[in-house]
């Protein structure tokens, strides 16, 4: 495996002596500029997009005759998680450019990974996606902020989606495996994609470093933020069997210590 990734080129300022500076700085910082904003828009179009989807069908199911009231608001709940989702990477997008304290609480790690795969069940179904969800311990708890790992999961799991694009579909297997490895909670997300090429994983959670013919090299810079700023790990590797592993490390809560917290 590689070393676990612990730096990140994010959008950076710097608003003084700006007259002082060489032309060629303004135009790099400019560049930059661009293609901050341009990141915002292509990570954000996907949960914006499905809002309006979602919305489309609840409203569909209202003017049946009679109206399925209960898939409506099946639809309108996921229009709420995507919203919750786009915000979510909206908030994300700027702690690349300046981190922020982020309030954390006591989290189960299975929950998390558990409404994560339910928010993405559609599309995995919608790929032909054979999901293999190997939880060992559902009694772990890390201090976390709940939406900032369904974001980290959710990147991860969207990249191993896109990842097997070219697979074919009865070789499409994704599976996310969660154990205790001392003090810490492991998660190992693994597919059966194109794997990671040598030359890139030095580089992998690079802000605007990408291996995709489009895309700008977001979702992972933005992974690599939310694991350090939770004070953990992430690592990744191609797979001996064809595909990619990415693997997180986070400290994990006693659950007696969790416990006591709660009770005061």
């Amino acid at each position: 495996m590689t070393e676990p990734v612990r730096g990140a080129q994010g959008c950076t300022g710097d608003h003084g002596h700006a007259r002082l500076q060489p032309p060629s700085v303004h135009a790099d910082r400019l560049a930059l500029l661009g293609r901050c904003m341009a990141m915002v828009v292509h990570d954000a179009v996907q949960p914006v997009a499905s809002v309006v989807t979602r919305g489309q069908s609840a409203l569909r199911w209202l003017r049946h005759d009679p109206p399925d009231v209960e898939a409506a608001i099946a639809s309108l709940e996921r229009v709420v998680a995507d919203a919750q989702r786009a915000g979510t990477l909206l908030a994300d997008l700027r702690a690349l450019a300046s981190p922020v304290e982020r309030p954390l609480q006591p989290v189960p790690l299975h929950a998390v990974l558990r409404d994560t795969l339910h928010w993405l069940d559609d599309d995995l179904r919608r790929e032909g996606i054979h999901v293999a969800a190997k939880v060992r311990h559902d009694d772990v708890v890390v201090m976390a902020e709940p939406a900032a790992l369904q974001q980290l999961f959710g990147n991860l799991i969207v990249n191993a989606m896109e990842a097997m694009a070219e697979t074919p579909i009865q070789d499409r297997h994704l599976t996310v495996d969660q154990w205790v490895d001392g003090d810490d909670a492991v998660v190992a997300i693994s597919d059966r994609g194109c794997g990671i090429a040598a030359d890139d994983l030095p580089r992998l959670f690079d802000a605007f470093h990408t291996t995709k013919d489009e895309g700008l090299g977001v979702g992972l810079a933005i992974c690599h933020r939310i694991v350090t700023d939770h004070g953990g790990s992430i690592r990744a590797q191609s797979c001996r069997e064809g595909g990619a592993c990415f693997e997180i490390r986070l400290p994990r809560q006693d659950q007696k210590t969790v416990s006591r917290a709660a009770a005061r």
